[in-house]
């Protein structure tokens, strides 16, 4: 009987670890989202203004 005691309790423990957040998992995701640069970490740089020769 102990050890149905403890499996309940752990059942029930369980259930309080699961979020109730609103977010989406994709939206998470995203903040992890990394670009692919040139052997440095820093972010890419812009792209080239636009030629005003027209």
């Amino acid at each position: 009987m102990k050890r149905v005691y403890i499996a309940l309790m752990g059942i029930i423990l369980n259930m309080f670890m699961f979020s109730c957040a609103k977010e989406d998992i994709a939206d998470t995701e995203t903040l992890y989202h990394t670009v692919a640069t040139e052997g440095d970490d820093e972010n890419p740089s812009p792209p080239p203004p636009p030629d005003g020769d027209n």
